[in-house]
């Protein structure tokens, strides 16, 4: 191969290689584009309603019951009705326990107590109507179509349980677009 063929080849290399960085750049732009802590509240707010949500409160009593050797559930788990956004950073989590009851059994008996949860914590809704921070979500994972978040102070989960993967997903990546942005501590860069 001349020289001059050799930095004709070198040329087309660097690009195709320029075209390629381009093209992904762009892809990577058309993905991320607009994305910002209003759009990530809006989407939410878009997707969530519908959804089921079981809150702190209510790991926090099944866990409750499994310590005293009792198995309990949810049915149906109450489904989100607000997550409109408050204020930056701050958004609505509320869903409608009113059908919602709360079914624990003794293994060791086969007992069965059903009791409706609007009864038990005397509110037809769970979730603050204060909204809550998403610089407070101190862990968040997703397993299958669940989002489980873990808040500040907080020992237990709240669970989004989405229509699908793809959606847990979705809000998965915007919970923690927002968990990062609105972490006030991040400001200090750890």
């Amino acid at each position: 191969m001349s020289k001059r063929s050799s930095g004709r080849a070198c040329a087309l290399v660097l690009a195709i290689a320029a075209l390629g960085a381009g093209a992904a750049h762009a892809q990577d732009g058309a993905v991320g584009e607009g994305r910002s802590i209003a759009s990530a509240q809006e989407f939410l707010r878009q997707v969530l309603p519908g959804n089921r949500y079981a809150s702190t409160m209510m790991s926090e009593i099944l866990e409750r019951a499994g310590r005293q050797g009792l198995r309990g559930h949810f049915e149906p788990l109450p489904p989100v009705f607000d997550a409109a956004p408050l204020a930056e950073c701050r958004s609505l989590l509320l869903a409608d326990i009113r059908a919602t009851d709360l079914v624990v059994r003794d293994p060791a008996t086969g007992e069965r107590a059903v009791s409706a949860l609007a009864d038990l914590v005397d509110d037809n809704a769970v979730g603050s109507p204060d909204g809550f921070d998403f610089g407070s979500i101190r862990a968040l994972r997703q397993s299958g179509n669940r989002v489980l978040l873990r808040f500040a102070g907080e020992q237990s989960d709240a669970v989004l349980y989405l229509e699908g993967e793809e959606m847990a997903a979705r809000v998965h990546a915007a919970l923690d677009y927002l968990r990062r942005h609105c972490d006030a501590s991040a400001a200090t860069g750890f």
